[in-house]
């Protein structure tokens, strides 16, 4: 039987990255970024005989290379404001997340300023879990790695969980719990956010169209954000009403359309300024569509912690 060693609490602060790379807890992995001076703002872990769950918090974008042991199987869910993740390559959808088991790899990237939740536990606490709790099998349900959640309200409910978990429980709450507790917390845990992800057997299956357009919409964002795009220009273009793609929009990712495209365009913004893609900040700005300078710096700040022009300073062209 597959297990943990015994229980640990650990917690960083501005820390390097090479402090999280290597074997820990079973757990094989690299992390590794592109940007100068890339911390980890935060990371607080903790583990249990059968469960540990961590959250990340980086100061830059930067990439995970692993893979998961045999015998376990991770969560993997992340909260961010502007851009979003890849995995294998790809973005990760709003309202995905990323499920892996023994044996695959892990090659994720993360963007500025987000925040990544894990979860893994033993393949054996999975199952016993799952049908305790009659939930969903996210093995079975996801594809390609990954499992898309009906809406954004489950994927909020499992940051709640996860989040309020790790700042209740301290080293001395570990040490001090009989270990009968300790099973009971990981199984409380696990099954609460299986149950979180589980849709709701009771309604209708059948997806509303407006969800499915804001599904194709997200898809036409991410190919043409670098064009003029207006919510009528959206609308007309996926055969639907303004109204009801930001309706689709807000029901099953949290936010409005232009308010996407506005993340989507201001991460592509950084990533050009940080390979100097273009040969100022105005002219990073004007390709993907900031036009007034002013308020595109605003934005800027508001979603990374500094102005353009110094993340444009901080990675000099190397001759």
């Amino acid at each position: 039987m597959n297990s943990f060693a015994p229980p640990r609490f650990l917690e960083l602060e501005s820390a390097p990255l090479d402090e999280l790379s290597g074997r820990k807890d079973h757990w094989d992995i690299d992390l590794s970024s592109v940007e100068q001076a890339a911390l980890i703002q935060r990371f607080r872990h903790i583990r249990g005989p059968q469960l540990r769950h961590s959250r990340f918090d980086f100061n830059a974008c930067v990439t995970a290379v692993g893979a998961i042991p045999d015998g376990f199987v991770t969560f993997a869910i992340s909260r961010l404001t502007a851009g979003r993740p890849t995995w294998n390559n790809q973005r990760l959808q709003p309202n995905e997340i990323v499920v892996l088991h023994g044996g695959e790899s892990v090659h994720y990237r993360c963007e500025p300023n987000e925040a990544l939740f894990t979860v893994t536990t033993t393949l054996e606490h999975y199952e016993a879990c799952r049908e305790r709790h009659g939930a969903i099998d996210l093995l079975k349900a996801r594809k390609e790695h990954r499992y898309q959640a009906e809406s954004h309200q489950p994927i909020r409910s499992a940051f709640k969980l996860i989040g309020d978990s790790l700042a209740a429980l301290s080293p001395t709450t570990l040490a001090s719990r009989h270990p009968g507790w300790n099973s009971q917390w990981e199984s409380t845990v696990l099954g609460a956010l299986l149950q979180a992800l589980t849709p709701d057997q009771l309604r209708v299956r059948d997806v509303p169209t407006r969800r499915k357009v804001a599904a194709r919409a997200i898809e036409y964002i991410h190919e043409h954000a670098h064009k003029p795009i207006t919510l009528l220009d959206l609308a007309e273009r996926l055969n639907t009403t303004g109204r009801s793609l930001h309706q689709g929009f807000i029901e099953s990712f949290g936010t409005t359309p232009m308010a996407y495209l506005r993340n989507i365009r201001l991460s592509n913004a950084r990533q050009d300024l940080i390979r100097h893609t273009w040969p100022s900040v105005t002219e990073t700005a004007m390709h993907w569509n900031f036009f007034h300078l002013g308020r595109f710096s605003k934005d800027y700040q508001h979603a990374y912690g500094e102005a353009p022009s110094h993340t444009y300073r901080r990675h000099p062209l190397t001759p």
